[in-house]
């Protein structure tokens, strides 16, 4: 699955609207900043390649999600 942009700017623009609604601190506002990152980050699926060293293809098998 490629990342979402949408949902990671739905998550900020929440966070940001939230934090002026209710009058965060800017801890709180960093808090939610780094949840909605780190959320987006970890949405992707890491997919393995082929590295090729000269001729000889050696596969890397990474597939799966961060943890």
């Amino acid at each position: 699955m490629a990342l979402d942009k949408d949902r990671l700017t739905n998550d900020l623009l929440t966070a940001m609207n939230t934090a002026k609604d209710k009058g965060w601190t800017a801890d709180q506002v960093a808090a939610a900043m780094a949840d909605a990152i780190d959320r987006y980050t970890r949405g992707a699926a890491v997919q393995g390649i082929t590295v090729n060293v000269g001729n000889v293809p050696y596969a890397q098998a990474a597939d799966g999600r961060l943890a």
